[in-house]
């Protein structure tokens, strides 16, 4: 049972992303930023620490084939980003496990990055004409903001989550 828990909590946030963060959009209430929700990014980052590097690569290639099939017109770009954070980002040192600030900054480092290449990929195919400028200040910070406090929340419980998982794993394997 427990090894649903993680790919749950994973779809939970896809749609949370996709479906649900629509009707409280600061836009839709007259507000220039542009906060994008990058939950899954987020979770593949503390999945990645907390579980390992191959877990978190499986996990962001499965979910950026959905997020691209269900959300974009432009297949490829999410599977490649979100396996890129899962690889990059999956560092599961004791000291950055013990921490609660280095988790939290490595998730900002991952969602600030996937912005950008999203944004610079957007803007190198023509789908997007933001400057660079307003980029970063309506978009990017705004995002920062939305997704740190993200971070902030659910730390713990995935934490506990992953090692509960990892212990039922074990558990399983003797």
């Amino acid at each position: 049972m427990s090894r649903a828990y993680l790919p749950t909590l994973l779809l939970l946030a896809l749609v949370i992303e996709g479906s649900l963060y629509p009707f409280f959009m600061p836009e839709r209430y007259g507000s220039d930023l542009i906060m994008v929700p990058r939950f899954l990014v987020v979770l593949l980052v503390f999945i990645g620490i907390y579980t390992g590097r191959s877990t978190s690569l499986v996990y962001a290639l499965c979910f950026g084939v959905i997020y691209d099939v269900v959300y974009t017109e432009l297949l490829g770009v999410y599977v490649f980003g979100f396996a890129v954070v899962g690889y990059v980002f999956a560092l599961s040192y004791k000291q950055i496990q013990d921490s609660i600030l280095v988790p939290i900054l490595l998730a900002l480092v991952a969602v600030a990055l996937f912005d950008y290449y999203q944004y610079g990929l957007f803007r190198l195919i023509g789908i997007t004409d933001m400057g660079g400028q307003a980029f970063v200040f309506d978009r990017l910070l705004p995002t920062l903001l939305l997704n740190g406090a993200l971070a902030i929340l659910v730390l713990y419980p995935v934490k506990k989550l992953c090692m509960h998982v990892q212990h039922n794993s074990r558990l399983r394997e003797r």
